[in-house]
């Protein structure tokens, strides 16, 4: 016995396979987005014509996140006893993120911000154990935590972002690297500001670097 065909019960199964289609489709340009984005973070020359997504993008992924997790893990260890371990993780991470937004505005605008509002993290400029700051220049961004307390369990921060050739032919073409430094010893001593050594960032006298 052959079975009726049903015109609507066609059209309906037709308008399933066109939506899933189309979001086949969809979901493949938003994986070949996510893919971009990670890559893009350091080492994108300024583009001023994509600059406003590209850096939208890059600060929420790279910078905002980081920064509300990192005061909910700053509560977390006070709330447990930690607190040399927690006054020194806040200036660690704040200036690490001061970094990162650094090279983030610098691959949408060309450019460095000078100043902390600008940088767009909330962070103010003094805590209750730190004062923050930074100096920007042309070729460089110097971000710094130093204490405001002269204890045995504060260590001062300084991180800096350099321009830098993407390579040795395309001189012309710049791409960002990063430093964090600690100084060796605890007190209320802005630490030396790092340099540029054979094209990489090295921690000044007395500090060392926190991320290797």
């Amino acid at each position: 016995m052959q079975l009726k065909k049903n015109p609507q019960l066609d059209a309906l199964n037709k308008q399933a396979v066109s939506r899933t289609t189309k979001q086949l489709k969809t979901n493949l340009q938003l994986d070949a987005l996510n893919k971009q984005a990670p890559s893009s973070a350091k080492n994108i020359p300024p583009n001023k014509k994509s600059k406003s997504c590209v850096g939208t993008l890059l600060r929420i992924t790279f910078i905002y996140v980081p920064v509300v997790l990192i005061f909910a893990a700053n509560t977390l260890l006070l709330s447990s006893g930690c607190g040399g371990k927690t006054k020194r993780s806040e200036a660690k991470q704040y200036v690490n993120a001061m970094n990162r937004a650094q090279q983030a505005i610098y691959a949408e605008d060309g450019t460095f911000s000078k100043s902390m509002d600008s940088l767009g993290l909330g962070i103010k400029t003094q805590t209750t154990n730190y004062k923050y700051s930074i100096i920007a220049t042309k070729n460089a961004a110097f971000s710094y935590g130093v204490s405001i307390r002269e204890t045995k369990d504060i260590t001062s921060y300084v991180g800096a972002v350099f321009l830098v050739p993407v390579s040795k032919a395309a001189n012309k073409e710049k791409t960002t690297v990063s430093i964090l430094c600690e100084a060796n010893s605890p007190g209320n001593t802005q630490p030396s500001a790092p340099i540029l050594k054979n094209g990489n960032p090295v921690c000044g006298a007395g500090s060392r670097d926190v991320l290797k």
